[in-house]
């Protein structure tokens, strides 16, 4: 059976922008394009999460933005 991105994420409990995170970096295996919709294999998909380590499910986020000034150096 094949997930869609939006499955996808109800099964991780995440929005599905960080579906599209989790891709980039690596964290979700690489969904397979058919007919133009983005698929995954729902075992293949269980299987990573199941032998996964924490940081490969939930990658460590990045901050954005202008560092703060430090006062005392």
């Amino acid at each position: 059976m094949y997930l869609t991105k939006k499955e996808v994420a109800e099964v991780l409990r995440v929005s599905v922008r960080t579906i599209t995170t989790y891709m980039q970096q690596g964290a979700i295996p690489n969904p397979k394009k058919i007919g133009g919709i983005l698929l995954w294999e729902e075992v293949e998909l269980h299987r990573r999460i199941k032998h996964a380590s924490p940081s490969a499910v939930e990658p460590e986020r990045i901050k954005r933005g202008r560092p703060r000034k430090v006062l005392f150096a």
